[in-house]
């Protein structure tokens, strides 16, 4: 139930589940994450023919007769299976919008959740690869990928296994996970291990977890616990155990919200009751954030945010409650900003308001972002109002307009600049032409930089070589220019360093070309030390 949106630049560069986040959580969550619409896709039978086919009575003895036909071509290559996979498992799906979790190993993203419209998202035609010295025939790299995903599988040849069973694919990955217990190929042959459809996996992931050496292995295995079901009681011993690590206690936390089995909000309720360490009841709230249960999860937290005597555990499950797509969770949300005298908690009240996505809700945050007499949560109200992306944007630019305060307008700006629409593009450039406040100027010419636009490029250009203009808004252009691709700055740069009639101006230009280490900039000193 945890969302909050991310985009594929963010989704490619998550960590395997291995490093907790600030939830507790080893694995990140997403919703309505618009992962590409590029991804190719192309049928497994047309990626298949493709590959060299290997036939032999059992898998090793298949991966016997690959190594031998790849021995005489003395060239890395793959050997690759395909294998029962679990149901509600992705891999590397072409996903347009999704609420869940994902882990990501290599350059291999495994999505565990559903559609916008709650269908599991599933990928059932996969195939572990594995990529090989032929000297040695030494695993170099393991990956679980798409066979309905176009791939070049880096110019190597792919020698196909055809289907393992179960039994002799899951003692092969358990023997590569022991073979190097402190190495990436055995996290990955752990994860491999988890997506197979199998009842012996949650044992093997138990043994994993006892056993390894490796904490990246460790808080996997009880990351995809959580998932193969059925191992909440051995889950809730790790939460309830102090002598254990505490990121891994809340990711054990976490997997019993991310559990499918029923019963986890007693389990998560008696969890909370007996658990005394702070940060772990922080995962704890988390999991009742997570949970199926819905209807028991949601007096659960309203009750900690109300009562609990610690303000941080009560911001935790305000946080959570703004997940909930309810009418009353909003006059709840409501009540605690009006009422309550924490600072922090309001903030998170404006926060958890907005992720509502609810008409009033919003209502009352412009209601807040006009007219709070306290600056902070004025800001914290119009900050979270970008949550609705475009269809906030009128509503921004209106109080903009109508603010006095230069301090809220640059605030406002900020916002703005999250929204990445040309309407806003077009405000900021109007601001940072015309505004009569300098520092609102400077501020919306900072946040032009940062967009990656050609037309922004090209004011900024102007802006600064400007030898009419402002000089504090010409070395604000300046900086501004500078926080763009090397290609795009450095001749800009040079130009202003060389010709620019303001000194100022120039010593900005040259002391920002010494920062870049660009050739072209070292050519710009020496030519200007010769003379």
């Amino acid at each position: 139930m945890r969302h909050t949106k991310i985009t594929q630049s963010l989704l490619l560069g998550l960590l395997v589940a291995g490093a907790a986040c600030a939830g507790g959580r080893p694995v990140t969550s997403v919703s309505a994450a618009a992962v590409s619409d590029d991804l190719q896709t192309q049928s497994s039978t047309t990626r298949l023919q493709g590959f060299t086919l290997v036939e032999g009575a059992d898998l090793m003895s298949r991966l016997e007769t690959a190594r031998e036909r790849a021995r005489a071509k003395q060239s890395p290559y793959w050997s690759a299976y395909a294998f029962d996979v679990r149901s509600g498992v992705a891999v590397d799906a072409a996903i347009k919008e999704f609420h869940g979790s994902i882990n990501t190993m290599g350059d291999t993203s495994v999505f565990v959740g559903t559609t916008a419209d709650g269908m599991p998202v599933e990928t059932r035609n996969l195939a572990v690869f594995l990529l090989r010295d032929s000297t040695s025939n030494q695993i170099t790299r393991m990956e679980i990928y798409n066979l309905e995903r176009k791939r070049e599988y880096s110019g190597y040849p792919v020698y196909w296994l055809g289907r393992a069973n179960n039994e002799e694919s899951l003692n092969y990955l358990r023997a590569l996970a022991a073979a190097a217990p402190l190495d990436s190929l055995s996290e990955r042959a752990v994860v491999g291990i988890a997506v197979h459809d199998d009842p012996r996996v949650g044992g093997m992931l138990r043994t994993f977890f006892n056993t390894s050496q490796n904490p990246r292995i460790r808080s996997n295995a009880v990351y995809w616990l959580g998932q193969v079901g059925g191992e909440q009681a051995f889950l809730a011993g790790l939460v309830r155990n102090d002598t254990e690590d505490k990121k891994i206690r809340r990711s054990a936390a976490y997997a019993i919200g991310q559990s499918h089995d029923r019963g986890t909000m007693a389990t998560i309720q008696s969890l909370y009751e007996n658990v005394k360490d702070t940060e772990v009841r922080q995962g704890i709230i988390g999991a009742a954030g997570s949970s199926d249960e819905e209807q028991l999860a949601y007096p659960f937290l309203l009750n900690i945010a109300k009562s609990d005597s610690d303000w941080e555990l009560r911001r935790s499950a305000l946080r959570q409650l703004g997940h909930f797509k309810r009418e009353d969770v909003v006059d709840e949300l409501i009540k605690f900003y009006n009422n309550d005298t924490n600072l922090e908690i309001k903030k998170t009240a404006l926060r958890s308001l907005s992720e509502t996505k609810s008409p009033r809700a919003q209502a009352r945050l412009m209601e807040i972002a006009k007219t709070e007499s306290n600056p902070e949560l004025r800001k914290q109200a119009i900050r979270v109002l970008s949550q609705r992306g475009e269809a906030a944007v009128d509503d921004l630019i209106k109080l903009f307009d109508a603010e006095q305060v230069a301090d809220i307008r640059r605030s406002i700006l900020q916002t703005l600049s999250e929204i990445k629409t040309q309407r806003v593009e077009d405000k900021l450039f109007a601001v940072a032409a015309s505004s009569d406040d300098l520092n609102v100027r400077k501020t919306a010419i900072r946040l032009l930089g940062e967009r990656a636009s050609q037309k922004s490029l090209e004011f900024l250009s102007t802006t600064a070589q400007s030898n009419d203009g402002n000089t504090e808004v010409q070395v604000q252009a300046v900086r501004a220019i500078s926080q763009r691709q090397a290609s795009e700055s450095v001749p800009i740069l040079i130009k202003i360093a060389k010709t620019h009639q303001n000194q100022l101006v120039r010593k900005q230009a040259i002391r920002l070309l010494g920062e870049t280490g660009d050739p072209r900039a070292i050519e710009f000193f020496r030519e200007v030390l010769m003379k």
